[in-house]
């Protein structure tokens, strides 16, 4: 049996970490964590196994072979060893050392999913990076459901109705159920807790299997509310996932005690469509699941989404004008602004739902669209867009001379194709959708630039498939380009290095057409991303205009929320460092020109 997914095993310097990382939580001292097996982590190991004698021995150097025998030895006495998952929980749970705690974590088989457990089971190991993030939280939550004692819980809570908490802890109410099962089955009861654990454990494995799975079928069955957190759905994903571990399936998920969410639904529910059948659960059909329709604003005017902007020093430099419109129910809804550091014209746009405001590019493809709202005046002119009108209409003037905010309007309600030529750039954006199922929104530019700096297979040493990748970066690249000047006739690159589908890979979409990138293709653009480009950050799915929050700061990303509690409106923050928006005055009145 094993506690993790087999492509989830450290190998190399990272193996050799994640020994020394176990070893200090267990209060050993190999030294520095810095990934050699040198005469300190030998002395600390060699203590180790004067405690733990199931620790294999190394003799008098370490081979990194070896370190594989050392986790397969963990993993087993996690299910087994009632007083070693009890040293283990404890010390994993209160390591203050983040960066040992991950290594532990890796150590002991411990992995996680970045989204609901039900998703998928595309699992992730957890990274020694010393931040105390999504997966490493994750891990230290899922590592208690996949130890021997969780099991035991489980199935007693399922057979006997014990009501236990599969907390992984071995308490006296766990010890007095299990005597208790022990009791109706014969089974010997010696008053050793580790000699009764195992011969209940392995009786459960001899005998109760089919017994197991009918309690499981008749929980998941009978849980009404599919999207509440149950406890006895909890309790029948950990004993499913000790059935796929027992028959070597790496198809487990972190148990998260519901079977669909406002995003996972019947239809893609991981416990009921692949543990399930895998491991011989055979549960009735579930009706489908209803599509769930947020209350959404229409784009105003038709607009459509590629026109949203997200770069931060635009979103920024219209940040007053979404004050004024958060601030007064009797603001304007929509505003025409030009925005200096686009060299365009946008239109800010307050949600009637959320109240909250959304910045659109208006461009020569799409100002048509915008017609109604200028023609009736209900789209309210600001000062910027009023003095970028009159200076375009001074152009040919050899004495310059005031315009009125009459004129102005008339003037780009007249002709507006003629004030929207020189638009520097069209900020269109794109969207990624992830493995599990998140959305991303983000400037086309941003995702050309990505792929411009990672274009050649020296920039992808060390990946699968160096050449395979740079060619298909190069390819994309141009598609891109294609797409963000509007030259037509856009055709998608294919991925000629494997078959992808959800697990492996994201879907890009450009100009309709979904495009899919290998998942490791996709981490190095987005790193790129992340690195240079200013409106782009992980977990962006929308792009409202907000306010500056401590101007002066240097920009960072804002991480996503918990997705095990996902939002239906992720909103960026962004804090850039920006002396004109600190010293910017306050606009004069908006005017609602007729």
């Amino acid at each position: 049996m094993k506690t993790r997914p087999d492509q989830l095993l450290p190998e190399g310097e990272l193996a050799v970490k994640s020994v020394q990382s176990f070893l200090k939580v267990m209060g050993f001292n190999p030294g520095t964590i810095d990934g050699d097996f040198g005469n300190n982590t030998m002395a600390a190991y060699n203590a180790a196994r004067e405690r733990y004698d199931f620790l294999p021995d190394l003799g008098d150097s370490f081979e990194p072979s070896e370190a594989q025998a050392i986790f397969s030895s963990i993993d087993e006495n996690l299910q087994t060893n009632l007083s070693f998952q009890k040293d283990y929980l404890n010390e994993v749970g209160s390591e203050t050392n983040v960066t040992a705690s991950q290594g532990s974590l890796v150590a002991g088989g411990a992995w996680a999913n970045r989204h609901l457990g039900d998703r998928i089971s595309e699992a992730e190991a957890i990274e020694m990076d010393g931040v105390r993030g999504v997966l490493t939280s994750r891990g230290l939550r899922n590592v208690t459901s996949m130890t021997g004692i969780a099991t035991i819980q489980s199935s007693l809570n399922l057979l006997n109705g014990a009501g236990l908490e599969t907390d992984g802890k071995f308490g006296p109410l766990t010890q007095a159920a299990m005597n208790e099962y022990a009791a109706g089955k014969g089974i010997e009861i010696t008053g050793d807790a580790q000699e009764d654990f195992i011969a209940v454990y392995s009786y459960m494995q001899e005998n109760e299997l089919d017994n197991l799975r009918e309690a499981a079928v008749g929980v998941l069955n009978g849980d009404t509310d599919y999207s509440a957190v149950d406890a006895s759905t909890l309790d029948a994903q950990i004993v499913m996932n000790s059935l796929a571990r027992q028959q070597g399936l790496d198809i487990r998920t972190a148990p998260d005690g519901l079977q669909t969410d406002s995003r996972i639904t019947v239809e893609n529910s991981h416990t009921r469509n692949v543990i399930a059948p895998a491991t011989g659960v055979q549960l009735q059909a579930a009706p489908p699941t209803a599509p769930v329709v947020a209350e959404v604003d229409e784009n105003p005017y038709g607009l459509a989404d590629e026109f949203i902007v997200t770069r931060a020093k635009i979103v920024n430099e219209v940040s007053d004008i979404a004050a004024r419109q958060a601030a007064s129910e009797q603001a304007p809804q929509n505003i025409l602004a030009y925005s200096d550091e686009a060299n365009a014209y946008v239109l800010v746009s307050r949600s009637e739902v959320t109240g909250e405001s959304t910045v659109f590019q208006i461009t020569d493809t799409n100002v048509a669209q915008v017609m109604g709202g200028l023609d009736d005046g209900s789209i309210v002119f600001h000062p910027s867009a009023h003095n970028r009108i009159e200076r375009t209409l001074n152009r040919d003037n050899y004495r310059p001379r005031d315009y009125s905010p009459a004129e102005t309007r008339a003037a780009f309600t007249g002709d507006p194709d003629s004030f929207t030529t020189d638009t520097k750039e069209q900020y269109m954006t794109t969207t990624v959708r992830l493995p599990d199922g998140a959305i991303n929104r983000f400037q086309l530019d941003d995702l050309h630039d990505g792929l411009d700096k990672m274009d050649s297979k020296n920039d992808w040493r060390g990946s699968s498939n160096p050449e395979g990748i740079r060619d298909y970066v190069n390819e994309l690249k141009h598609a891109v380009r294609d797409v963000r000047e509007e030259r037509g006739g856009f055709e998608a690159p294919e991925w000629r290095g494997g078959a992808l589908d959800n697990t492996n890979s994201v879907v890009i979409t450009l100009e309709g057409q979904e495009v899919r990138m290998p998942m490791e293709v996709w981490n190095g653009i987005e790193g790129q991303m992340q690195i240079s480009e200013s409106g782009y950050r992980r977990g962006h799915n929308n792009s409202a205009v907000v306010q500056e929050q401590e101007p002066g700061l240097r920009r960072e990303f804002t991480p996503q929320a918990d997705p095990a509690t996902p939002s239906q409106d992720v909103r960026p923050v962004y804090a850039d460092s920006n002396p004109a928006l600190q010293e910017r005055q306050p606009q004069p009145a908006l005017e609602l020109n007729a």
